[in-house]
């Protein structure tokens, strides 16, 4: 599994490297076969493409898109956000589609922000937006702070923007549902990204019965598989999964989420190849049980 790699992100979202420079190095480390999966965004797909067919490569169109518990899913509400990882889409279709839920996150974004106004935030855009558009929550949430309105990033997000006044602006994510759709849609297949984790600010991890609960209602969605494979799960985190994905014929796939982003991520998101002599399974009648 070390020759194949299908969750990378790079400068189009929160990555530090080029699509070029991600399959240079993407060569060096052994990885054949791989997928760009930014956030939201299929724009690094044409340009990794290119450099895949120069080094002999082979890439898939690849995005992550961030969903929300907008349905009631595990009894989690829409300001919880899950990842749906696409591939093989038409490329076209996608970026139309993104190019629509752009346009409604920042109109949603915007109105949050006059209303925080209106309410009596003195809050300053400029130091919110980018050219006029404020891209994510988490950025009005650190003007918050910046002003004193919230000790950190959590208080800003439970005290003020996840209270009934504010909350509902988080809906401008497609539900998890119509992110699966709007895969299928663009011609593609709809994937479970590390299934333990949702965010809100921050990672929770869901326990393996919240996972289960999850799933069937993935499964009604039209999930076509599940990311088992993922560089920071512990052995038994992916053996569990891989069992998983068997009993219900899901497709498993395998990404490190790499970033390469800075200090603030794990070690094990910073690595192209994903080594299964790394997970130290122990005995190998141990591995033959997990996969």
């Amino acid at each position: 599994m070390n020759n194949i790699n299908l969750h990378i992100h790079t400068t189009y979202s929160d990555g530090g490297n080029t699509p070029a420079e991600i399959v240079a190095m993407l060569k060096d480390a052994g990885v054949r076969t791989f997928s760009i999966t930014d956030h939201d965004t299929v724009e690094g797909n044409i340009e990794a493409a290119a450099h895949a067919k120069k080094h002999g490569l082979t890439h898939t169109n690849g995005v992550e898109l961030s969903c929300c518990f907008a349905d009631g899913e595990i009894g989690l509400d829409e300001t919880w956000v899950i990842h749906i990882l696409g591939y093989g889409f038409y490329l076209d279709s996608m970026e139309n589609k993104l190019a629509e839920l752009e346009s409604k996150k920042h109109i949603m974004l915007r109105e949050l922000f006059n209303l925080l106004a209106a309410n009596g935030y003195n809050l300053e855009l400029e130091n919110i937006a980018q050219e006029g558009k404020i891209e994510e929550r988490t950025y009005i949430a650190k003007e918050l702070v910046r002003k004193g309105y919230a000790a950190d990033n959590n208080e800003a997000f439970t005290e003020i923007l996840n209270t009934d006044c504010y909350r509902p602006f988080a809906k401008y994510k497609p539900t998890i549902k119509d992110g699966i759709k709007i895969i299928h849609d663009s011609g593609g297949f709809a994937f479970w990204a590390h299934p333990f984790n949702v965010t809100r600010g921050g990672k929770r991890e869901l326990s393996e019965g919240q996972v289960e609960i999850l799933l069937q209602n993935m499964l009604e969605y039209g999930i076509d598989g599940m990311e088992v494979f993922y560089q920071q799960y512990t052995p038994g985190q992916i053996g569990w999964l891989s069992n998983e994905a068997e009993k219900y014929r899901l497709d498993k796939t395998v990404g490190t989420d790499y970033h390469n982003a800075g200090t603030g991520l794990a070690h094990s998101r910073e690595t192209l190849a994903f080594n299964v002599i790394e997970l130290n399974f122990g005995a190998e009648e141990e591995k033959s049980k997990k996969f």
